[in-house]
């Protein structure tokens, strides 16, 4: 039997009661993948959804001050990110070893000419590197390292939009750690945040730039050029790293390691990586993997005639003293090959100072020595 005790009005009713109850749903969920995108019209301004509060705990609320610090371009000019300045200022972070970053560049760049003869300058900001295994790039030490890479960054891209780097002492990345992934930040001539998202998202940006400047008309805007020549993750390759003799353990865990700068100015061609078995951490005996790369941006190659390379390990400062002195590396260094050692670890849990001295062929073929010194922690690498 099937039930019939509702009359027609009270069916008419529950029907117009659903489908009611089904626009709003919908209306709910456009509303929130408006906002999700980046920005949605409110009244006569514009919302944006990308507060999050991550950006939030670092001091990018909209509305609210961007911290005043000094950032350098790649000739060494200061730039002043935040305070009063005489135009908007958009800020785009990233990397060329970041394929979402790269797949936005063209966006970044069309903006950038389309704004030209607006009130608003354009910055790539170098916060660090994101994948640098798959250039065999190395994090710099130092201003002028970081400057050498953001000048090889323009060259590769080839835009017209500058980088920008943190300072020597570092405190951009005191106040926003590295927990930014590309981030996009747009600036008012008062040094207020206008815009503040975690992912760069193109579209958000013209968005909020033609709501900006509203009476400007574009005459100014040029059109794409008929061909870019952008540097693309994909048709890149991972450098080849070949290990040799050496037959790492699967799942080694990279530790921290703080290079000892002693002069900005001061080139440091080598870069160290040091990696160690899981139960070493735990105090438990185990291998210790210890690589040392020449940077690529300084062009250098190891001295076929001066091939010797000495590495000690020894406490810290303020009393440093030699513990260990290691053997000559796995084999035998040829160009750039990395030295590499794979041995066992020294059965300690406190910072050991590793220090190389070594060779190098500068690009003109003048032969020079190199010292440096690295503090290994024995603490797994947090990135």
């Amino acid at each position: 039997m099937v039930w019939s005790g509702w009359k027609d009005g009270d069916r008419d009713d529950s029907r117009r009661r659903g489908r009611v109850w089904v626009l709003q749903v919908v209306v709910g969920f456009v509303a929130l993948f408006s906002m999700g995108a980046g920005m949605i019209p409110e009244g006569d301004r514009v919302a944006h959804a990308g507060d999050s509060t991550l950006l939030h705990s670092v001091g990018l609320k909209r509305g609210q001050p961007v911290p005043a610090v000094t950032l350098y371009d790649a000739v060494g000019r200061p730039v002043l990110l935040g305070g009063k300045q005489p135009t908007f200022s958009v800020y785009l972070s990233g990397c060329n070893t970041c394929q979402i970053f790269l797949g936005k560049v063209d966006s970044f760049e069309q903006i950038a000419r389309d704004y030209a003869g607006a009130n608003v300058r354009f910055f790539y900001l170098h916060k660090g590197l994101v994948h640098p295994e798959l250039r065999n790039l190395h994090e710099p030490y130092t201003l002028r390292e970081r400057r050498l890479l953001i000048d090889q960054y323009q060259a590769e891209l080839q835009g017209q939009i500058p980088w920008l780097v943190d300072g020597p002492e570092g405190h951009l990345a005191r106040i926003w750690g590295p927990s930014l992934p590309n981030l996009q930040l747009v600036v008012d001539p008062q040094g207020r945040v206008l815009q503040a998202l975690e992912w760069s998202d193109p579209a958000a940006l013209r968005n909020l730039l033609d709501s900006i400047f509203l009476d400007w008309r574009g005459s100014t805007r040029t059109a794409p050029p008929s061909t870019t020549a952008r540097l693309r993750l994909a048709d890149q390759r991972p450098a080849r790293v070949a290990t040799g003799p050496i037959e790492k353990p699967l799942y080694m865990p990279r530790l921290e390691v703080e290079p000892v700068v002693e002069d900005d100015d001061r080139p440091y061609f080598l870069k160290l990586r040091a990696e160690v078995q899981r139960p070493v951490l735990k105090g438990q005996p185990g291998k210790l993997y210890l690589r040392f790369d020449l940077d690529p941006v300084y062009r250098t190659s190891w001295e076929v005639s001066e091939a010797t390379v000495r590495v000690e390990f020894r406490t810290p400062e303020p009393l440093p003293r030699t513990l260990q002195v290691l053997a000559a590396p796995a084999r035998p260094l040829i160009g750039t090959r990395p030295a590499e050692w794979l041995l066992d670890s020294p059965s300690t849990d406190r910072p050991m100072e590793v220090r190389i001295r070594a060779w190098v062929t500068l690009p003109s073929g003048e032969p020079i020595e190199t010292v440096q010194r690295f503090v290994i922690s024995w603490r797994e690498h947090p990135g």
